[in-house]
């Protein structure tokens, strides 16, 4: 063998750096193949875990270029997709079809002497996996495949038995079929994930000829028997179902890459009718009002945890933990998987990681199970590039893969037992509900959902009927529920109907939408889903659907009703191109209250700062009310130019003017006051007693200013309330409408944001190449740059390139130390607002 190779290792705390040089192999087949590149491999690879003995390169380019799926025999041999056909360019001189390729360490010494070629001939190849059965399963983006027995073959004797295929003019190379996996319990089964398409319709047919199909409804996931069999579909709201893994115990999971803008990737927990919340019918951003990404719209389920970017291969690593691939991020991470309720919390640490070009992508173990394979594409470029890798983790110790005794077997409830959990607290519980009332369609009643207490069982029991429905239109059974949907008192329930209308295109309701329209109780998200609702009936521009424009309308419009005026202007984007001073200030004219009061508001959260003359105006007229004028006044607190007015207004007349203008000249460093002593923040019994300092009841006005307040509360810049403020955090509209939240609840995640915090809110801390270290929220991604927010609400970029590591936090994003500006009495205020849900 004539390789030049040098291996040096340093460690650095618990870390351990591997820096590997490969020169040229003499490896026999097409040793100086044109496309290949012979470029070296010259980087640190740094090593996390403590399981990991050492990491050598199996086989490198040339030998292998653009690798995506693996797979390893009984005997060893590691067979390996090698992709020619991705995005490729006119340039590109490799083959015209993608192959399969066999790569064998005859001395052991973890590195590939011998290479062959199993296969060539297929296009878009996405996975490969080997069952237990010695048959070589393989998914391309078209369909799933085996060739039988290549568990002791050479090659393979033909084409693969087609099992499952996929009919669709979806043609992009990595959103159609995608992720292998076989229960390690039940192996005659097989599961396979399936991207959004982009959005184009499609028909799976089985081996049995059983037929499934869909369009623009999202990616979804399917299980069949492993001859293409009894296929059937077990979920759909994916973005990109790429890879898939089974635990020990038969748990399915899922990676799932996100839409344009709505990040973090996402680990999902799959079980027979999830929907996870997705829909491309309704754009690619992800933001669409009649989509979710976690899982906050009825009868829909969110991640169980958050991925790196770009989440590709996922495969169990012992009992209760999983491997991920983010292509993106350059690593492996490590998932702990914790029982909650009938699903999971997954953590999140790093395994292995590498610079920008280590690419993971999916992973295949050693049949002793001491040794991890997986592929790395290398480049960032899309298109087939002539490079690529395998890379060899030897584990310390064998992973132990055996099977463990399933706790359930995913049947469906009966009817009693499904009504039962239509009100369960558990979205798991709820969706095998759903899911087992859509099967007994017979038993169901059209006003069935109006027998029950709870709002969440009706809006579940809703939720039934529509998917029974569902693709049906005018035909649909069920249908004649729709208009009373809409009349219930409970948000959920009517968005059910709303989005019905929306998915089903059932123009005849256009006049139901309107009237709901007309509601005294509409909420924000009854608003944005109505108009969003109204377009999808409506002839469309094909654009990608916001509803700025539309609510702006609305708020401008004197001929509408003045609760629906207020509700839009609340509900637009501060900084909308539409939303100008200018328009503001006409708004701030009106003689109704209500859109006055949603103005001056507006014009405090506004990035112009000319709107600071407008609010000093408001602020400074006492034939306004007080309540406005108090607005008004907290929004000068970051202008320039008014100290001396604030100054005048501390000795208004009107007890709340003159408090807000003290408390502005305070948040302005222009004054002082006493302020008492802050308890510690593991201290919740002192931080209640200093609360019940403060006599009487909470001021909910007061409560309000302080949380949009850009000084002293600060709370909008992560989350919203009654459609202001921002959706990095959790909304919190309706958190008071939670039975188990108090004020000694919020006081002490106030105070302790660290005391329980939702996988999908974990920061990252970055350290970048020049020393500096960041903290920050995944918010999105421009081209190379990655967007974070702060806790200061801040966004930022980071150069992927720039980072020399990073690690997921699991502490909040959210600042401690909120309450220690505020005296007693805005503590006070502050959470009586939050547990209002005021919408004035």
């Amino acid at each position: 063998m004539n390789w030049n190779r040098f291996f040096g290792a340093a460690v650095r705390g618990c870390v351990v750096v591997l820096t590997v040089t490969f020169l040229v192999s003499d490896l026999a087949a097409e040793e100086n193949a044109i496309w290949g590149s012979d470029e070296p491999t010259r980087f640190d690879l740094k090593i996390h875990h403590p399981s990991i003995d050492e990491v050598t390169l199996f086989a490198s380019h040339p030998q292998i270029v653009t690798p995506v799926g693996i797979a390893v025999a009984p005997d060893g041999r590691v067979f390996v997709q090698e992709n020619h056909t991705h995005k490729r360019e006119t340039k590109y001189k490799g083959p015209d079809k993608d192959r399969i390729l066999v790569f064998e360490d005859t001395d052991s010494d973890g590195i590939a002497v011998k290479r062959s070629v199993f296969y060539e001939g297929h296009t878009f190849s996405t996975d490969l996996l080997f069952g237990p059965d010695g048959h070589l399963y393989v998914s391309t983006r078209w369909f799933i495949g085996r060739f039988p027995n290549a568990a002791s073959k050479a090659a393979a004797d033909g084409e693969p038995e087609k099992l499952v295929v996929c009919e669709t003019d979806g043609n992009y190379p990595h959103n159609g079929v995608g992720g292998l996996a076989i229960d390690p319990a039940k192996p005659d089964w097989l599961a396979f994930g399936f991207g959004e398409n982009l959005g184009a319709d499609y028909r799976f047919v089985g081996s049995d000829g059983t037929e499934l199909s869909g369009g623009a409804e999202g990616g979804s996931t399917y299980r069949c028997r492993t001859d293409g069999s009894q296929l059937t579909r077990l979920s759909t709201g994916h973005w990109n179902a790429f890879g898939m893994a089974y635990d020990l115990k038969g748990n399915l999971f899922s990676t799932d890459n996100d839409p344009n803008a709505t990040p973090p990737n996402r680990l999902l927990h799959v079980i027979p009718g999830a929907d996870f919340g997705y829909e491309y019918r309704y754009g690619r951003s992800g933001r669409h009002p009649l989509v979710c990404w976690y899982g906050e719209n009825p009868g829909t389920l969110g991640m169980i945890g958050a991925l790196g970017e770009a989440a590709c291969g996922l495969i169990s690593f012992g009992p209760g933990q999983l491997l991920s691939a983010s292509w993106t991020d350059n690593r492996v991470d490590l998932h702990g998987l914790t029982t909650k309720g009938e699903s999971f919390v997954a953590s999140r640490e790093p395994f292995l990681s590498g610079p920008d070009d280590f690419r993971p992508v999916h992973f295949a173990y050693s049949p002793d199970r001491t040794e991890l394979y997986f592929t790395d594409w290398v480049k960032i470029s899309y298109p087939v590039h002539g490079h690529g890798r395998i890379w060899r983790v030897k584990l310390k110790q064998p992973v132990d893969l055996d099977p463990r005794p399933h706790d359930d077997d995913g049947s469906m409830l009966s009817f009693d037992e499904a009504m039962g959990r239509l009100g369960s607290d558990d979205p798991y519980a709820q969706t095998r509900a759903i899911a087992s009332l859509v099967s007994t369609p017979d038993l169901l009643d059209p006003m069935g959902w109006q027998h029950f207490e709870s709002a969440t069982a009706k809006a579940n029991y809703a939720v039934a009927l529509k998917r029974i429905d569902n693709g049906r239109g005018r035909q649909g059974r069920f249908i004649e529920a729709i208009p009373s949907l809409l009349n219930d008192p409970d948000s959920d329930v009517r968005f059910v109907g709303i989005k019905w209308i929306a998915d089903e295109g059932l123009d005849q309701y256009r006049s139901d939408l309107q009237r709901t329209l007309q509601r005294g109780d509409l909420r924000p998200r009854d608003l944005r889903s109505i108009v969003a609702a109204l377009a999808a009936i409506s002839e469309g521009d094909g654009k990608e659907f916001s509803p700025d424009q539309t609510l702006l309308d609305l708020a401008v419009d004197p001929q509408k009703p003045a609760s629906l005026r207020s509700l839009a202007l609340r509900n637009i984007r501060a900084d909308h191109p539409g939303m100008t001073v200018k328009v503001l200030a006409t708004l701030v004219q009106s003689d109704v209250t209500a859109v006055q009061r949603e103005a001056v508001r507006s014009l405090a959260l506004h990035p112009k700062p000319d709107r600071a003359k407008v609010l000093a105006d408001v602020a400074a007229d006492d034939s306004i009310d007080s309540v406005t004028r108090a607005d008004a006044i907290a929004g000068l607190v970051d202008a320039a130019g008014f100290d001396k007015l604030l100054q005048r207004l501390t000795k208004d007349a009107d007890a709340a003017v003159s408090a807000e203008a003290k408390r502005t000249l305070v948040a302005k460093g222009l004054a002082e006051r006493k302020l008492d002593p802050k308890p510690s923040v593991d201290d919740l019994s002192g931080w209640q007693a200093l609360v019940d300092t403060a006599a009487g009841q909470g001021n909910i006005a007061v409560g309000r200013r302080l949380f949009f307040h850009s000084t002293l509360g600060g709370c909008y810049k992560c989350h919203a309330m009654n459609g202001r403020g921002n959706q990095i955090g959790p909304d919190l509209s309706t958190i008071h409408r939670q039975s188990d939240i108090d004020r000694d609840w919020l006081l002490k995640h106030i105070v302790n944001p660290n005391a329980e915090m939702a996988p999908y809110y974990r920061p990252q801390q970055l350290l970048t190449l020049d020393g500096e270290i960041l903290t920050g929220l995944v918010v999105g991604r421009e081209g190379q740059k990655q967007a974070y927010v702060g806790n200061d609400g801040v966004i930022f970029y980071v150069d992927k390139n720039d980072i020399e590591e990073r690690r997921e936090l699991m502490s909040s994003i959210m600042p401690s130390g909120l309450l220690d500006t505020m005296t007693a009495h805005e503590i006070r205020d502050l959470i009586a607002y939050l547990l209002s849900g005021d919408e004035s």
